[in-house]
């Protein structure tokens, strides 16, 4: 199978999916991490290019870990909108990868509305990349990969009633190891802005394994 996960920042899937990716490429399929942003604001004290830099190299050392392919669209942090440019290169992005099925993150309100227009754009994207007077680099796919929306950061709000999940606990260990690989998102950025460890917060809240976050 050929999977595609969408994520809005150079860590979000780690955070939301990375154990199920690890899970497909376990078995030997081919997983593509399309992130959308440069992640350019995740830093105090740094310059926005070197912060890109920075975190699309710590991009490339999680999709490493599996063997994933990475999908880097450069957008500018925290300026992703529904525009034309941002359509086609979501439309491209899953031409280019042909998923048998896509994850994106749910394209409701929550703290980053990077996170929605990722969600929004992934499920458009999914839809116009059959449709041939859509024109982009890659040819036209000939069907609608199935779409499933992962956990948002956070876990579960009380409107959203989870349909599936997914147990992954033989590759927990490889999504923390993905995770950890965006060191600067570990204390310089995460505990500083919101004095929030992620990582300690993901093995601190996760519950027993067959309910663990995807």
């Amino acid at each position: 199978m050929r999977i595609l996960a969408f994520g809005a920042h150079p860590d979000d899937m780690e955070f939301r999916c990375a154990g199920t990716l690890a899970k497909y490429a376990k078995r030997g399929d081919k997983v593509f991490m399309c992130i959308a942003t440069n992640g350019e604001i995740g830093s105090y004290g740094r310059p926005r290019e070197e912060i890109a830099a920075m975190r699309k190299k710590e991009a490339e050392a999680s999709c490493a870990v599996i063997g994933a392919e990475l999908i880097w669209l450069g957008y500018e942090d925290e300026m992703l909108f529904d525009n034309r440019e941002t359509r086609m290169a979501f439309i491209e992005a899953v031409r280019y990868a042909r998923p048998d099925v896509i994850f994106a993150p749910p394209p409701f309100k929550d703290y980053n509305q990077d996170h929605d227009i990722t969600g929004y754009l992934a499920f458009e994207a999914r839809i116009l990349a059959t449709v041939k007077l859509m024109e982009t680099k890659s040819p036209v796919i000939d069907h609608i990969p199935p779409m499933f929306y992962c956990t948002p950061h956070g876990g579960l709000p009380t409107k959203i009633n989870a349909q599936y999940f997914v147990d992954v606990t033989d590759t927990f260990e490889t999504k923390m190891k993905m995770f950890h690989c965006h060191a600067s998102q570990q204390g310089e950025w995460c505990k500083d802005a919101f004095g929030v460890d992620y990582g300690d917060m993901i093995a601190s809240s996760t519950p027993p394994p067959a309910a663990r976050p995807a």
